[in-house]
């Protein structure tokens, strides 16, 4: 399966037990883990509420968008599933054709009605001569007995593999011998598994009803006792002696029964080859019961906690693996045969691995569907919000289109009255300042003189043509006259003509006609000189304080007065 995390489920006889297991680039990782024993186990109802508590416990998180993303399996027991071996396939059979084949011996290999029940294969042996598998089958009423204790959680199992295999696929990866056969039991409380291994291959296995329950009826047969102190009872007597001696008994016989079943199907036709005994479950924790078959068998036995090989990544866990790890192995089992396994082998019957991958295409089609309407609403509303803001901002902009244009009018109307204004206020040139100019200039009438004077076009100084005459007292002073011109900014395109003397020779007159233009700036330039400002003199403080004597209480009458006076007096 594409999935990296799964979630193992073993629902027993007498507990629950859920492992949460991430598959990483850095090896398998236990996310979290969990057991609850069930108060009523002969109730469906309290079984589901107590596996649907252990899950919410967990705090186990399902996405949203993809409910199946995370696997889910669960086991079946070894007694309730069917094995038969398929050994004379034709050889020349592909992967392809294979299903088809077992579809076709499984309606005469299955020991109960095809409609009634569910099978798939397994251990697949190819010889260039032949072609065997393992079929496993089992009744379809007990598969939905197991998927219904999920209905409380809304969950369909991904997988439902057979406990032996889960067994096998933690024992593989987690002994160190590959070469060695080793059996392996798991004791439950109603119900055992008998496994036994060769290097990767489960060769046996065979599941019978001996376990920890057994034992605590025993108990409160044979001590008269109830089963709360049965259940106290059994963690402390040890498995040698009475009265557990004769459920250990009974244990041993369902061992040596399961090793004669593998010799009579030629899997173990030497038991002494077996180099181990492994216990596991919570049956068997009884004191001493390892050491019991050790004795019994004469093959080392021993407690076996898969957790302590090192295999999966116990870090994230809050309690110590060491304390229950020896009654895990069938669902950490399970979580690695989903993860590890290219095609896990799986009891779930097709149409509700059909319908399941259906719920999930559908789940996720409405997700898409939803989030498809919500964008489209979005878009919808982005769009109406938009074209709104839009519009507002049409209309601002025109009202403040309008608004420019109102104060563009009247500051247009407003420049042209200061234009008007400004050329009102504006100071005309005249002949007369021309002639005020050239006095200011050349003041000293004794070197210079004007005979003629005339100037045309006064108002369009592109076009202002200046023309006089002067006569000077020699040629420095109409060189001086030249150079004071170019000097004013007031004037230019000077030109000046010839320059001809006329009266005797012991006082000369120089007659000179120049030409000349205005500048851009004369008519601000003779504006300055016909009209300065004025200037503004600060009065001074006085630093004397000015003293004033009141007025005496006896004045002086006017004249008038006294006249008044009199005539008031000579009445």
């Amino acid at each position: 399966m594409a999935n990296t995390q799964v979630v193992a489920i073993d629902i027993g006889t007498a507990t629950a037990k859920i492992v949460h297991i991430e598959k990483t680039p850095d090896g398998l990782h236990i996310l979290n883990s969990g057991i609850e024993t069930f108060t009523d186990p002969d109730d469906p109802t309290h079984v589901s509420e107590t596996v649907r508590s252990l899950w919410n416990q967990l705090n186990i998180k399902r996405n949203f968008f993809n409910k199946h993303k995370i696997d889910v399996a669960i086991s079946i027991p070894r007694l309730y599933v069917v094995t038969k071996t398929l050994p004379n396939l034709p050889p020349a059979t592909t992967d392809a054709q294979l299903p088809t084949m077992i579809d076709m011996a499984a309606e005469t290999e299955l020991p109960f009605q095809k409609e009634n029940s569910v099978f798939t294969y397994h251990d697949i042996r190819r010889t260039p001569d032949s072609l065997s598998v393992e079929l496993l089958s089992t009744r379809r009423d007990t598969v939905s007995r197991y998927m219904d204790a999920l209905k409380e959680i809304g969950i369909t199992p991904s997988a439902v593999v057979p406990s032996m295999l889960a067994i096998a696929t933690i024992a593989r990866q987690s002994l160190s011998n590959t070469t060695a056969r080793t059996i392996i039991v798991d004791i439950g409380a109603g119900l055992s598994d008998f496994c036994i291994l060769q290097g990767e291959s489960l060769q046996f296995s065979r599941g019978f009803t001996i376990g920890g329950n057994h034992l605590t009826r025993t108990l409160m047969t044979e001590m008269d006792i109830d089963p709360e102190s049965a259940e106290e009872e059994k963690q402390q007597i040890p498995a040698n002696q009475p009265p557990t001696r004769t459920w250990t008994r009974r244990f041993i016989a369902e061992l040596e029964r399961s090793i004669a079943a593998a010799e009579r199907e030629n899997t173990m036709a030497d038991p002494e080859a077996i180099s181990e005994i492994l216990l596991c479950g919570g049956g068997a924790r009884v004191p001493e019961l390892a050491a019991t078959c050790q004795e019994h068998f004469q093959i080392p036995t021993r407690l076996w906690n898969p957790l302590t090989a090192g295999v999966l990544d116990t870090n994230s866990l809050s309690s110590n693996p060491d304390s229950y790890g020896d009654t895990f192995a069938v669902p950490l089992g399970i979580g690695l045969h989903v993860l590890e396994a290219e095609k896990p082998v799986s009891l779930l019957p097709t149409e509700i691995g059909v319908k399941r991958e259906a719920s999930s295409r559908k789940h996720q089609q409405l997700i898409a569907a939803g989030f498809a309407v919500v964008i489209i609403v979005i878009i919808a509303v982005c769009g109406v919000t938009w074209s709104r803001a839009q519009k507002s901002k049409e209309v601002n902009l025109d009202n403040m289109i309008a608004t420019y244009r109102g104060l563009a009018a009247d500051a247009k109307k407003q420049l042209s009255l200061e234009l008007v204004l400004a050329n009102k206020l504006r100071h005309s040139v005249t002949p007369i300042d021309v002639l005020h100019v050239l006095s200011k200039l050349f003041n000293d009438r004794t070197k210079v003189a004007w005979k003629t004077f005339e100037a045309n076009n006064l108002d369009d100084f592109s076009k202002t043509r200046i023309t006089f005459s002067l006569q000077a007292n020699g040629q420095d002073s109409v060189d001086s006259v030249i150079r004071v011109m170019k000097n004013s900014e007031i004037f230019s395109a000077i030109d000046a003509g010839e320059v001809t003397t006329t009266g005797d020779e012991r006082r000369p007159t120089y007659e000179v006609k120049i030409n000349c233009k205005l500048t851009t700036d004369a008519a601000q330039k003779i504006a300055q000189m016909r009209y300065p400002k004025p200037e503004l003199k600060l009065i001074e403080q006085v630093e004397e304080d000015i003293e004033m004597s009141p007025p005496d209480q006896h004045t002086e009458l006017s004249n008038e007065d006294e006249e008044r006076e009199m005539d008031l007096q000579d009445k």
